[in-house]
């Protein structure tokens, strides 16, 4: 195996047996060639290499094996089947507060985790003030951690793991339960690390972070890897995943090699663009989105727009079969794929009108253009009140944003100075006298 791979998994499958009652388990220990279990594969046939210094997404619904996956790579789960190569020192944070003795104190606990992870009492002893600065628990770290909430016991754990110096760092889904200050430090000290060159596994919901934090991403479902890629690919393919009716292991993901839109007939410029083009489109078409048009105020059509001015975006929807339940939703993003703003129909308290079969519908979102300069991209979205999508077709529009006074971040909040000079008060140099008698 190559130095430059941190992990390599060869054929990983893991298969856990349920037993309907106890004493099966007992029969299957005496009866050895009868089995009374049923069998759950967790995983199946996982190959994946990983190089050093990489940062990899992996993402999936609840219970697609993801955990159970970094749970092999970190040592503490066995496969069934297949081969594991680890060439580093690995630090997981797996679970909340996991490896802590809920007796302890927090102290202990760091000594003995810190220990668990490979470092010396003295390596321990030398890292604990930054430790404990990190976590920013004050004096509970004196105390036993059963008398920690969940927020403080994640504080701490992550500030062990994120200290111990690893060539390899796991992080399952913890950083959730912080709040947003703590996040924000912890996503400082993830990507320091990453520019240390350590080997990062990051398991996160928040496809944002994902997006911006990672070099790639795994599609995880029903335990095997549906798609390794780009991360912007990798997650509007698991957003199709979502939307699905059936949620079964193959989505269709429109591109290049598979092109057409089959429910729409009429060959438009608008869906010409999305054949042309390797856009992510998906939903059951019961509702479908037939144009999106970017505006001024006026109504001018517009590829650039200007902080500080108010513009629309207007979908232009068919219904195939008379529908009531309409929402349309809009999704503003950045080259990174980060969401510079979501809105929907739903979330504004719009009811829109019950539509006939072939009826159409033109929904317009009017919005003040606050972002900085830079390229965007509009998704659209059409789906019922229950959350079925009808039509979603990912970064459709393209646009540019100009702005005339320059700013830093990803906003222009269009900030106002004032300024006020204090009068200086006359300095009162010679006091009445007065004679005390």
């Amino acid at each position: 195996m190559g130095e430059e791979i941190a992990i390599s998994l060869k054929n990983i499958s893991k298969c856990y047996k349920r037993y309907a009652r106890p004493v099966d388990r007992l029969k299957e220990i005496l009866l050895p060639d009868k089995s009374y279990a049923q069998e759950f594969w967790a995983l199946r046939d996982i190959s994946l290499d990983v190089p050093k210094g990489e940062t990899l997404g992996i993402i999936g619904q609840n219970g697609s094996g993801k955990s159970t996956l970094l749970q092999i790579i970190a040592g503490t789960l066995t496969p069934t089947t297949g081969e594991v190569y680890v060439n580093g020192h690995v630090s997981a944070l797996l679970e909340l507060g996991s490896g802590f003795n809920p007796e302890f104190t927090g102290r202990q606990n760091v000594f003995f985790n810190g220990q668990i992870l490979g470092l010396s009492r003295e390596q321990i002893e030398t890292k604990f003030d930054e430790i404990a600065a990190f976590a920013e628990i004050g004096d509970f770290i004196e105390h036993p951690v059963k008398t920690y909430s969940s927020g403080m016991a994640l504080r701490l754990a992550f500030a062990v793991v994120a200290n111990t110096e690893p060539s390899i760092l796991i992080v399952d889904e913890a950083l959730a339960v912080g709040d947003a200050k703590f996040q924000a430090r912890c996503m400082k000290r993830i990507r320091q690390l990453k520019e240390q060159g350590v080997t990062i596994l990051f398991v996160s919901h928040d496809s944002g972070s994902v997006k911006m934090l990672c070099n790639s991403a795994v599609l995880i479902n029903h335990g095997r890897i549906l798609e390794i890629g780009e991360p912007k690919e990798v997650i509007n393919h698991y957003i199709a995943l979502l939307s699905s009716d059936n949620n079964e292991n193959e989505v269709e993901i429109e591109n290049k090699e598979s092109p057409g839109i089959t429910l729409i007939e009429e060959k438009n410029d608008f869906i010409k663009k999305i054949e042309e083009t390797s856009l992510h489109r998906h939903g059951n078409k019961l509702a479908i989105i037939k144009n999106v048009t970017l505006s001024d105020i006026e109504g001018e059509q517009v590829t650039k727009l200007e902080t500080g001015k108010t513009f629309q975006i207007s979908v232009l929807l068919e219904a195939k079969e008379q529908l009531s339940d309409l929402i349309v939703g809009i999704s503003i993003r950045n080259l990174m794929g980060l969401v510079i703003y979501g809105m929907n129909t739903h979330l504004l308290n719009i009811k829109l009108p019950e539509l006939n079969q072939n009826q159409e519908l033109t929904v317009s979102f009017q919005i003040p253009c606050y972002m900085n300069k830079g390229v965007y991209t509009i998704t659209v979205g059409i789906h019922s009140e229950e959350g079925l999508s009808y039509d979603w077709v990912d970064e459709l529009v393209v646009f540019e944003v100009n702005n005339k006074i320059y700013c830093d971040g990803l906003m222009d909040l269009q900030s106002t100075v004032r300024f006020n000079i204090p009068k200086h008060r006359t300095k009162i140099s010679n006091w009445p006298k007065y004679n005390c008698m």
